[in-house]
């Protein structure tokens, strides 16, 4: 039978009222200027100074997160007190010793997970339990009022913007004509920044020097705050990871070198929690190659082709299928055939209109618009549900349901009968919009291509490129 426990004040009803299942976390006060100290049984707990995890050693397993003062107890058959501490009431509940102390890297995941990577100091209500046991019996025998563990993660500044400056753009400190891409997320939740530009501006010897610049070198247009190679001027690491810094701190110029030789691009990678850069010399393919489930993974026929030499951006159709029952995925191939390096999910940092973690997937069955950017990491799908002839002989009506194609699977190609274009112009309109739409000649059809004169009555697309590097067309 539990022992009647004795201790200096009336237990039950004077934690009740504080307890976790009557509280209202969300009317808990979000900042509190000086430290506060709240009641605890008879005891109390206390908050302490904002947890700086920039101040934590490497190794440091523990972090005082307040100061405790015990309720006093009179059954010595309860000497074996353990507390816990209760973060902002949603069952975030962590082991906590008698000195306040929780583990370190418990807290640092919670900051994580709730508010994200950045420096900035978080306050987190919080309860602290006393739980009690005799060796048969654990129950809990008092709860504080909630107080606010602040904390503050250990991060470097990160800008919301970077640019490239020098003989790609322009060598000012302020110049933003060259932009970093970078996903929708918070910086420091993803601190990877990515760009791609042109070997086309190297000089007469075939050699590129530039730096970086972010927000607050653009703002103040001060060439001390530019980013340059930590390394030195021109001594930057090609194809390995470096280290990035601000001329105040490398003491030179510390522009980035590079001698581009055959390649028909350069890539360069930021990672400013890291604070290291990555270039890369790109020779990017006429074409990657389509294989999945279409084919059952044997053929890779349908191909996308480099239209962006800059972004690595590779675009065009492809028909995705699933006749064995094997879901609606695929990959691209750098060479047909070769899974050398091959182009999966992981491959990008922002995908539209797709999902998956290897496997690149789609949710419906049928001809897809790709643009695939190898440069800036990126994929987006737009499904094509329509395929119309527009032209001089329907007003250019780009909605036009006469004048809609019909999908033949067998042979990979749209097909229109009984069609009424004419010399005066006509052009090819999907999903009932100009946003995607081919012209130019019969034998090598464009986006936003210049319009077509054939004549004909029956017309036949071939938009994958299965059969030829161009998307074409045939008039009769």
């Amino acid at each position: 039978m539990l022992k009647k426990l004795l201790y200096g004040f009336a237990l039950l009803s004077a934690v009740v009222s504080c307890s976790d299942d009557n509280y209202d976390w969300g009317t808990t006060p979000q900042h509190n200027d000086q430290p506060e100290v709240v009641t605890f049984g008879n005891g109390s707990v206390s908050a302490v100074d904002v947890i700086d995890f920039a101040t934590i050693a490497d190794g440091q397993e523990y972090v005082k997160v307040c100061n405790i003062v015990a309720p006093t107890a009179t059954d010595g058959a309860y000497d074996s007190p353990k507390y816990e501490i209760d973060l902002e009431g949603d069952d975030a509940v962590y082991p906590l010793n008698e000195n306040g102390e929780m583990k370190a890297a418990d807290l640092k995941k919670y900051v994580e997970d709730h508010f994200g990577k950045a420096p900035y100091v978080r306050e987190i209500p919080a309860m602290v339990s006393l739980w009690i046991s005799n060796g048969e019996t654990t129950v809990k025998t008092a709860s504080s009022d909630i107080f606010n563990v602040k904390a503050k993660l250990s991060a470097p500044e990160i800008s919301e913007h970077y640019y490239i400056i020098g003989q790609p753009s322009k060598w000012e400190a302020n110049c933003t004509d060259l932009p970093f891409e970078h996903s929708d997320k918070n910086v420091y939740d993803d601190p990877i920044f990515t760009v791609t530009f042109s070997t086309e501006c190297a000089n007469d010897e075939g050699d590129i020097w530039f730096a970086v610049v972010d927000d607050k070198t653009v703002a103040s247009n001060d060439w001390s705050m530019v980013l340059g190679a930590k390394e030195g001027n021109g001594n930057n690491l090609i194809g390995e990871t470096g280290l990035i810094a601000r001329r105040s701190e490398i003491g030179n110029d510390g522009s980035f070198f590079i001698h581009v030789g055959d390649a028909k691009a350069v890539k360069m990678t930021l990672n400013m929690m890291e604070g290291t850069y990555l270039i890369e010399t790109i020779d990017y393919a006429p074409f990657i190659y389509f294989i999945g489930s279409t084919d059952g993974w044997s053929a890779s026929d349908q191909k996308l082709a480099l239209t962006d030499v800059n972004n690595g951006l590779y675009t065009g159709y492809c028909y995705v299928a699933d006749p064995n029952g094997w879901g609606l995925a695929f990959k691209f191939q750098r060479a047909a055939g070769s899974w050398d390096n091959e182009i999966n999910a992981g491959t990008f940092s922002s995908k539209t209109g797709v999902t998956g973690d290897n496997n690149i997937e789609v949710a419906e069955e049928g001809i897809y618009y790709f643009e695939v950017s190898l440069g800036a990491g990126s994929i987006s799908a737009t499904k094509i549900n329509n395929m119309n002839l527009v032209g001089d002989f329907n007003g250019w009506n780009k909605a036009d349901d006469a004048q809609q194609m019909t999908w033949n699977a067998d042979e990979l190609c749209f097909v229109k009968e009984g069609a009424g274009v004419s010399a005066n112009g006509w052009k090819f309109t999907a999903n009932n919009d100009w946003g995607i739409n081919l012209g130019g000649t019969t034998s090598n059809l464009v986006g936003n291509g210049d319009n077509l004169k054939a004549e004909g009555s029956t017309i036949k697309l071939y938009p994958c490129r299965n059969t030829s590097d161009n998307i074409y067309c045939t008039v009769e």
